[in-house]
């Protein structure tokens, strides 16, 4: 019996200690500045409006037209505005207000940067609009890829007519997207990842059956269904500092943590396949020749409806900011940028990469990491109000100083955003577009 006494106490002890441990690491953290994750990682958080998105036969889904409205709920927004942002769409089966049929028109088509995850009058899309006094009809659709966006500009000139100019936001991702293609559909209202990277290391699709589908579904709309366990871990996520930092944590220290059951192992799609070897990831190789092939085929539908194509390389916040890069070895952060550029300049197909500005951006405000007073979001990957404003800037200089359009005041307009450039947190930022 006292042997029993003894072990209970001795393990009370421990249990104890760990937990004052936790407790006063937590009080530390808070007190040095790190923030509370607040409701950043409970479950629905960043879900799309039911119904927001229709099913589209060839691209799986597309968003439904003449979306009345309803909230989009990004905790980070939340964070920063005290309240979600609204999205509606017009008959176009765009992100935008109405539109009548007209040509001569500029189309924006691409993926969540180009769709914008700030409301609509804060996206780049409408600061292009206001900056060169043209109508832009802002089209970009979250999780769509090259391949998607083909199918997307047949669609808006049936419905929109021809417009004169389109810009395609291009992101690293958009590889992986079209490898998948079509890798969404909707389900029961809500859009849904069907098709998944089979392997990291050997490529292939694998494709979730509709039970799959549901169950996860359910799981993610009715987090009240998952075990004690589980909820103990979203609880942990939404209120501790401590937690969150070491459930983010890259390896080892991720790896011990997930060993010990505290936190759930890395997900298999790390996001990262545009920055591997090709030569060690062979299926990449395949993956990026048919993804150029779907950029060109592309720019010809482009030309076939008489317009002109400019893409704009949107960077990820992980090739702005080093402190946000996992430790993963031998990830090439500049790769995809040089190939698409090689490919873009042989193809003479006209193209803007925002990755040399934004990082003189940061280095500029002496950023070494994302927050809600930079670039991109603090918790989401996307861009936020300001970031998206920067590469609004940057996209209408690289428009002006171009002949994609005709504009009035081109020169007037054109000093106006040099200044405003300038005017970023007083950074100088380079006078000429590649």
């Amino acid at each position: 019996m006292r042997s029993f006494k003894q072990v209970f106490f001795n393990t009370s002890l421990v249990v104890l200690s760990v937990m004052a441990a936790a407790l006063f690491c937590e009080l530390v953290l808070r007190m040095t500045g790190f923030a509370t994750p607040g409701n950043f990682n409970i479950p629905r958080t960043g879900l799309y409006p039911r119904f927001y998105f229709e099913g589209d036969l060839i691209n799986g889904y597309d968003i439904s037209k003449n979306f009345t409205g309803d909230s989009f709920s990004l905790p980070d927004y939340i964070h920063t505005y005290g309240a979600p942002f609204t999205v509606t769409s017009n008959s176009v089966g765009c992100r935008d207000r109405s539109f009548d049929q007209e040509d001569g028109y500029v189309l924006l088509i691409g993926d969540s940067a180009t769709w914008g995850y700030v409301e609509l009058e804060q996206t780049w899309g409408a600061t292009l609009e206001q900056l060169i006094g043209v109508r832009v009809l802002k089209c970009g659709v979250s999780g769509y890829g090259p391949r998607q966006e083909r199918h997307k500009l047949e669609t808006v000139v049936r419905r929109a007519g021809r417009p004169r100019f389109v810009i395609v936001g291009y992101v690293m991702n958009d590889l992986l997207d079209d490898y998948l293609f079509p890798a969404r559909t909707v389900m029961d209202g809500y859009m849904v990842n069907k098709v998944v990277l089979a392997s990291v290391m050997r490529g292939g699709r694998r494709v979730r059956s509709d039970e799959e589908l549901r169950a996860r579904l359910k799981r993610f709309l009715e987090p009240n269904t998952i075990d004690i366990i589980d909820r103990a871990k979203v609880w942990l996520t939404a209120h501790s500092t401590l937690y969150d930092l070491l459930s983010k944590a890259e390896v080892p220290l991720r790896r011990v943590v997930t060993d010990l059951g505290l936190t759930k192992p890395p997900p298999p799609l790390s996001e990262v396949e545009a920055y591997r070897s090709i030569t060690e990831f062979p299926w990449l190789k395949h993956a990026w020749e048919g993804h150029l092939d779907n950029l060109r085929q592309l720019n010809s539908a482009v030309e076939a409806v008489g317009a002109t194509m400019l893409v704009v390389i949107f960077p990820d916040n992980s090739q702005v900011y080093e402190s946000m890069r996992p430790r993963e070895r031998n990830l090439q952060w500049e790769y995809p940028n040089q190939r698409l550029a090689e490919f873009f300049q042989q193809e003479h197909i006209a193209f803007i990469d925002l990755l040399p500005e934004f990082r003189r951006y940061a280095d500029c405000a002496g950023s070494s990491r994302a927050n809600p007073q930079d670039l991109y979001w603090a918790h989401d990957p996307h861009l936020n109000a300001a970031g998206n404003h920067l590469a609004g800037l940057l996209i209408t200089r690289r428009v002006l100083e171009g002949s994609f359009v005709e504009v009035d005041d081109k020169r007037t307009r054109l000093s106006t955003v040099n200044q405003s450039l300038n005017a970023e947190r007083g950074c100088e930022f380079s006078g000429s577009s590649p």
